[in-house]
């Protein structure tokens, strides 16, 4: 899947589910901030209306990624996970993620089904074939067990005090730094990227790796690998690109 309808599919999804701990998400960005929003919505929207041939398919979508919160609250109680969420530390940690874990792990992915069924829609013919795959559902588990090891070690490889502090600014860093990269790609499919396509999601992450700096957890940059690294394997990118290690 073309990576920004990737990115922008994440990101909504993170709103949906985070919409009800907080009244002050419209707060929360910068006027920058709210154009990459705005940018990356309206490219996906015309990729939507344009690949399936329906003015109504991103509308369909959309509710689907509303309703992922309502899946989710058959499954968890959503409000006692977040409210245990927001008051993580290296006291409880470990309690938080054995109890969380499984459970996250086995709903996401019949709840993310109908938004993955549905954005395919918004995939041109040939990467309905091809790069279906790397929709989130392809992704998710990778994260999700990247969030889990050792106990949410990657949150607390920055600031322990405040563990979720910088993964909360984890989606605002994204949407502002693929600004350039959802511009220089659009409406290409991924087989076509070259090389200057490449060097931007290689800016691209460059800018959000040192935004993670700033904030204190560049660990967290290991998210976004995950994507980054299947668009690097998998396209001409691996021919000018070097494939993030960790150690």
């Amino acid at each position: 899947m073309q990576f920004h309808i990737v990115i922008f599919m994440l990101a909504m999804l993170t709103t949906a589910l985070c919409k009800p701990a907080s009244e002050e998400s419209s707060e929360r960005y910068s006027s920058k901030e709210r154009d990459a929003i705005e940018q990356l919505k309206e490219h996906f929207e015309d990729a939507c209306t344009r690949n399936s041939d329906s003015a109504v398919t991103y509308a369909e979508v959309m509710e689907a990624v509303a309703e992922t919160t309502t899946c989710f609250g058959f499954k968890v109680d959503f409000g006692i996970l977040l409210t245990e969420w927001r008051n993580l530390d290296k006291t409880n940690r470990a309690a938080f993620f054995e109890k969380y874990c499984p459970v996250i792990k086995n709903i996401s992915t019949e709840c993310l089904e109908p938004v993955g069924e549905l954005s395919k829609l918004c995939l041109d013919p040939g990467a309905q074939r091809v790069e279906a795959p790397d929709f989130p559902l392809y992704l998710l588990p990778e994260v999700v067990d990247l969030m889990c090891e050792d106990s949410g070690a990657i949150l607390f490889a920055g600031n322990s005090e405040n563990p979720t502090e910088c993964f909360g600014n984890y989606f605002s860093y994204i949407q502002r730094c693929m600004k350039n990269f959802v511009s220089e790609t659009n409406a290409k499919s991924r087989q076509k990227y070259a090389e200057p396509e490449c060097r931007v999601l290689e800016e691209s992450r460059d800018c959000v790796l040192n935004k993670l700096s700033d904030c204190g957890n560049s660990k967290l940059i290991r998210f976004f690998d995950v994507p980054y690294t299947a668009i690097v394997k998998e396209t001409e990118c691996k021919n000018f690109l070097r494939i993030p290690e960790f150690s």
